[in-house]
């Protein structure tokens, strides 16, 4: 019962965390696609952000081991989410040609602001809604 309820309880911080932090469910498009790709983006933030904070905020090595069996499951997701990633860049890539390492350099240096692709992201997004 009590491994029912903590992935439960699991389940209901993610809810309350993805619609706090990473805009769960706040999709403003008619669109069925783009609200599909809205939660979709919303979940992978999440994954990402909580197995950085797993890696990053442990508090004693007791905890970490204590968890070990998790995360392990929960790197396998990453890896799989960053796989997911990298196709998605090589297929932008090929789309605007432009080698793979270029976009990830834009990504990382440039203020979201400023970063003209993804402001082509966006207008294309725009228009394909």
């Amino acid at each position: 019962m009590y491994e029912v309820y903590s992935i439960r309880w699991s389940i209901e911080v993610f809810f309350k965390e993805a619609k706090q932090h990473f805009g769960l469910g706040k999709s403003q498009s008619r669109d069925f696609d783009a609200q599909i790709a809205d939660t979709t983006i919303s979940i992978l933030q999440y994954n990402i952000f909580s197995l950085a904070k797993r890696f990053v905020a442990y508090e004693t090595s007791g905890e970490l081991f204590r968890d070990a069996k998790d995360s392990i499951i929960e790197l396998t997701v990453f890896q799989q989410i960053w796989e997911f990633f990298l196709e998605i860049l090589n297929i932008i890539s090929e789309v605007f040609e432009i080698e793979p390492d270029e976009i990830m350099e834009q990504f990382i240096t440039s203020e979201p602001n400023d970063n003209k692709l993804i402001k082509l992201l966006q207008y294309q997004l725009k228009n394909a809604a």
